[in-house]
């Protein structure tokens, strides 16, 4: 069994999501936890990911993403949007292209 690096409690965004991680050649399904938070006395918000289970491919990490205040209301009006196209059935391209 492993350490867990993203603590899990009762404030935990989402604790137990299905995910995927993909690469060249090889696809890992797993169970994963995924939270957000803004750490006291800094001007920033954080993503944090763990993908539960290690392969020789995936040691077992957590991928953190700072984000400057704008770029977490980016984040957020574009899940917004993402839910209600999904809601819809709809297609939402993303802006990678």
């Amino acid at each position: 069994m492993h350490r867990r690096f993203l603590d899990v409690t009762s404030r935990t965004t989402f604790d137990h999501l299905p995910a995927r991680a993909e690469g060249d050649g090889w696809t890992r399904e797993s169970i994963a936890v995924l939270d957000v938070e803004s750490p006291r006395g800094e001007d920033r918000v954080e993503l944090g990911f763990e993908l539960d289970g290690s392969t020789e491919i995936l040691p077992h990490h957590v991928d953190r993403v700072p984000l400057a205040p704008e770029q977490a209301r980016t984040l957020a009006a574009d899940l917004e949007a993402a839910a209600a196209a999904a809601e819809r059935g709809e297609a939402m391209v993303s802006r990678r292209g």
